[in-house]
């Protein structure tokens, strides 16, 4: 089968055999580029895997799933807690970034990593049902609720859909964002550029410029949201955080919460509000042009938000 993986600064469609072994069987639909991605590739690491864990696609008789892309132990006292996203075992894999991914006709997980979805969900954008997730993980170890004031700062892929499940829970949502087709890919979420101060506030870029624009708009005793990936050391303005009593919680992935699965709220969400996400997937391509689809992806100057690569559509 066709697939895709990127190591040592470039990306490389390949031939490789099938999936085999257990656990259930996925023909992938469509997988996203995320800025991990983007960042493992241009570290220039050794990664041989295949790459993609943003993904959707079918069961074999036909059914639409998502996919949650952690392979947990199930058994240490994290997963017992659902916090499985932090899983302690060794053998723990993020599938993907760890182990082979969705970039692929198909691939084999177990079976807790499939999301059941409403088969009326417009198959061409579950793909985004994962990065939602990471969105509402965030907002759920905050507590964040629909009274809340939330500034979302970075329009790329994470931010928007920072914005979308901010709106989608009933917040007021604004966005600080560096270019105009960011602000424009949220315009039916109401977003404006941001103005006062607010009760949460997402850093989805993760540079000490971002904090340093978190803090100004934070209000007091307010939360700060770190979504990014910071691969540097986190950097908060010490004078401004502790004149405003500001906490940092670091989030990662997704998990059970009071409310079930972070990425089942993020299913339900994209059912409800199809709309609201319908500029962030920007550019599609076949899986044989994903040395372009990565070109593109890394280069905001094109337009380009998030890019899918479109398998067994």
């Amino acid at each position: 089968m066709k697939a895709v993986n990127y190591s040592e600064g470039r990306v490389n469609v390949i031939n490789t055999p099938k999936p085999t072994g257990e656990g259930i069987l996925v023909n992938i639909s469509s997988c996203g580029i995320c800025g991990t991605d983007m960042d493992m590739l241009n570290n220039k690491g050794h990664f041989s895997h295949i790459a993609g864990h943003e993904m959707s696609g079918r069961l074999t008789d036909g059914t639409l799933v998502a996919i949650e892309p952690l392979d947990y132990c199930g058994g240490c006292s994290e997963c017992k807690s659902g916090n499985y996203n932090l899983c302690s075992n060794e053998k723990f894999q993020m599938i993907g970034l760890t182990s082979n991914g969705g970039m692929a006709e198909q691939i084999i997980v177990p079976e807790h990593c499939l999301v059941k979805l409403d088969q009326e969900i417009d198959p061409t954008t579950s793909c985004l049902i994962e990065p939602i997730a990471v969105a509402v993980h965030g907002y759920v170890i905050t507590q964040t609720q629909s009274n809340h004031r939330v500034a979302v700062v970075g329009g790329g892929s994470i931010g928007q859909c920072a914005v979308f499940a901010a709106k989608a829970m009933g917040c007021e949502v604004d966005l600080h964002a560096r270019y105009d087709h960011q602000m424009e890919a949220a315009e039916f979420c109401n977003v404006k550029v941001p103005s006062g101060v607010y009760d949460r506030v997402v850093d989805c870029v993760g540079s000490a410029e971002s904090l340093e624009t978190c803090v100004k708009l934070l209000k007091p005793q307010g939360k700060i949201i770190g979504l990014a990936v910071a691969w540097d050391d986190i950097k908060i303005p010490g004078f401004g955080a502790i004149n405003k009593e500001a906490s940092y919680h670091a989030s990662r992935c997704y998990g059970l919460g009071p409310n079930g699965r972070d990425i089942d709220i993020s299913a339900k969400m994209l059912f409800d509000f199809p709309e609201l996400v319908s500029k962030i997937i920007t550019h599609r391509f076949p899986i044989d042009s994903a040395v372009e689809a990565f070109k593109i992806a890394d280069d905001r100057k094109s337009g380009s938000i998030k890019v899918v690569l479109d398998i067994n559509i």
